[in-house]
């Protein structure tokens, strides 16, 4: 998706934010983002990405158009072009942020560690701003925590991961939302296999959680039905002046 400075510094002049934090595969769900998301009236949305790679997105079509193909097979030219990117990012990032570079790496799926890294981005967004965070599967994890931390005018679930179907109950993925007193929308799959209409019952929930039902699975493969009522859903909340 192309990023568009001329919306996001319009947006800016009117104090309003709207963040995506998708799940960790954000390709994964393009089709969200152009069949719902791009729709919403009344506002404009940025995605923030937590993985990805400045060097791989300056440097790497750079590499790709001039390095034949049988070349880039060659695993020695992968390899320089690891030990180049590395090098890259060890100059031009803080020690503490290369440090963040190298756990990300490892492990791309820490949840705590992204938090840390969209808490770091809120920061800079100036005080004054109305925010509001649309969280994908696990970006809805993450948009809940940093809601504690950092002033969260809503939120927005699109198929939050309740339990993980191959695992036990992992208290890190659901005994916060109790304590979320941030306006939130959460739209679940009835399908879905991190959680279905049982949350109603087997979660809890703040007084300011509503929790929105459609017929689909976790990967919201949408019916036009489905998305016109998802896209009213999303709206009317954003809308609220209760909220």
């Amino acid at each position: 998706m192309k990023f568009d400075l001329h919306s996001f510094l319009e947006l800016m002049k009117t104090n309003k934010i709207t963040l995506l934090i998708g799940r960790e595969n954000l390709e994964k769900d393009s089709y969200l983002y152009t069949d719902i998301l791009s729709k919403i009236k009344g506002i404009h949305f940025d995605v923030f990405n937590d993985s990805y790679s400045l060097f791989r997105r300056k440097v790497y079509p750079f590499i790709v158009r001039i390095i034949p193909q049988f070349i880039k097979k060659k695993p020695f030219i992968r390899n320089l072009y690891f030990r180049i990117k590395e090098q890259f990012y060890l100059i031009i990032l803080s020690p503490k942020d290369y440090k963040m570079h190298v756990a990300f790496l490892n492990n791309p799926n820490d949840i705590f560690l992204r938090i840390e890294k969209l808490a770091k981005r809120l920061s800079k967004i100036p005080k004054n701003t109305e925010i509001t965070l649309i969280g994908r599967s696990a970006g809805a994890i993450v948009a809940t925590m940093v809601s504690f931390n950092h002033p969260v005018h809503k939120i927005i679930a699109l198929g939050y991961p309740f339990k993980h179907p191959d695992n036990e109950e992992e208290a890190y993925r659901h005994e916060h939302l109790k304590h979320v007193k941030t306006p939130m929308l959460i739209i679940q799959g009835l399908q879905d296999i991190y959680g279905g209409k049982e949350i109603e019952k087997k979660y809890n929930f703040n007084s300011n959680t509503r929790i929105v039902f459609e017929d689909i699975d976790h990967d919201f493969e949408l019916t036009e039905e489905n998305r016109i009522r998802i896209l009213k859903n999303i709206e009317q909340f954003i809308s609220d002046t209760k909220n």
